[in-house]
């Protein structure tokens, strides 16, 4: 990985874990500059588009622990995907939701800052 890539790389590792914190705290504001307008997650309770996730975030998810056991980012231009396996001890509307996941994230550049397109989780 050349330095520039690696750069890249480590912001996309921060941001990846600044999504989960906001999501954890249920910071909107954070969330809204994290998030693509065109954001979808596909996960463990289902299918959340931008809006949705923004709801649960707001309170009905509940994030009590988390943490990427692995995180491999591959940046190409503008576009990057972020591989890891991820835990959480977390409840969505008082369902647990806490395991060990296996997620893929799509993230773009535009107007020089890094947003989340694309969420796939899926059990490990």
């Amino acid at each position: 990985m050349t330095g520039g890539v690696a750069v890249v790389a480590h912001e996309l590792a921060e941001l990846s874990h600044e999504l989960v914190d906001a999501v954890s705290r249920h910071d909107r504001d954070r969330l809204e500059e994290l998030l693509a307008t065109e954001f979808s997650l596909n996960g463990a309770a289902g299918i959340l588009d931008r809006e949705g996730l923004l709801e649960a975030a707001a309170g009905a998810y509940q994030i009590d622990e988390f943490s990427y056991d692995e995180l491999d980012a591959e940046v190409y231009g503008n576009t990057a995907v972020c591989v890891s396996r991820y835990r959480q001890t977390a409840r969505l509307d008082g369902q647990d939701v806490s395991g060990e996941l296996h997620v893929t994230d799509i993230w773009v550049r535009r107007d020089s800052r890094w947003q989340i397109v694309r969420r796939h989780a899926s059990p490990a």
